[in-house]
């Protein structure tokens, strides 16, 4: 019976292990996002989500990060355009992978200006 539970164990180590290197790689890579809401009224401590990543989203992210203004780029009338189309942005609770408590350092981070992009 011991030899079981210690199996058990090391199994679910193994599996907290192989979950956290999934996260922190599906952060950086890309495929999601962590997105900080501060302690207010309607999130009483606040509350750090980690969710999927939508088209132009940064990796850090909260309500009241400052969006950098959009360039307007050429239109051309008349021609075939090659690019992404822009889906509709999907809402947080649709995206919504893991719920951590409150983590000021990550929203922090999400506050912090966009470094301009290379066009």
């Amino acid at each position: 019976m011991l030899k079981f539970i210690k199996r058990l164990f090391i199994l679910a180590f193994i599996l907290i292990l192989a979950a956290a290197f999934w996260g922190a790689f599906a952060i950086w890579t890309g495929l999601y996002s962590v997105y900080s809401y501060p302690p207010s009224f309607q999130h009483k401590g606040g509350t750090t989500l980690i969710v999927t990543r939508d088209q132009g989203e940064p990796m850090f992210n909260s309500p009241d990060r400052k969006t950098p203004p959009v360039k307007k780029s050429e239109v051309k009338v008349g021609g075939l355009t090659f690019g992404t189309v822009k889906k509709p942005v999907q809402p947080i609770k649709d995206r919504t992978i893991l719920e951590l408590p409150y983590i000021e350092w990550a929203y922090k981070k999400s506050l912090e200006p966009e470094p301009p992009s290379e066009e």
